[in-house]
């Protein structure tokens, strides 16, 4: 099957399909904090470096019995080992803006979120002045499954 990208609103109106999987490839580590509409992913190299950064804007994490829920909210922030760091998916923003999937005041609200990541990007705070690149889990804990019952609930 091939992959269709649609490149306009319609990508947040037309069809689509959902997969729940496991991840595959390198190591990523993602820190939640309350409080922040943002997560940061550091990305893991295959020998093992943690030398980029995501941060994925999103609402609020919840805990759950399952773990942690979010919903993306399209605008991210990519981020160098160097420090440097521009915004992605802009232009998917004002398409899901114009597909009525965000509203004004909504895009704003992303757009103050990712001005909160860069001002912590800028003075290097928390979690990126944390030393988590060389973070490595013991090897001795459990690898989680994902549970039989995980599912994605959407609407058409």
């Amino acid at each position: 099957m091939a992959v269709k990208f649609v490149r306009s609103a319609a990508r947040f109106t037309a069809p689509c399909a959902r997969a729940v999987r496991d991840w595959a490839g390198a190591g990523i580590l993602v820190v939640f904090q309350p409080g922040t509409n943002y997560s940061v992913w550091f990305f893991e190299t295959s020998l093992g470096v943690r030398d980029s950064y995501y941060v994925n804007i999103e609402a609020p994490f919840t805990r759950t019995a399952m773990g942690i829920e979010s919903s993306d909210l399209v605008l991210d922030v990519v981020v160098k080992a160097d420090h440097s760091f521009q915004h992605k998916d802009e232009d998917e923003l004002e398409f899901a803006h114009q597909a009525g999937v965000l509203t004004s005041s909504q895009v704003v609200e992303i757009r103050r979120a990712a001005a909160c990541a860069v001002e912590v990007i800028t003075r290097w705070g928390f979690p990126f002045d944390a030393g988590l690149e060389s973070f490595q889990p013991d090897p001795a804990w459990a690898i989680p499954a994902l549970p039989d019952t995980a599912q994605w609930d959407f609407e058409n």
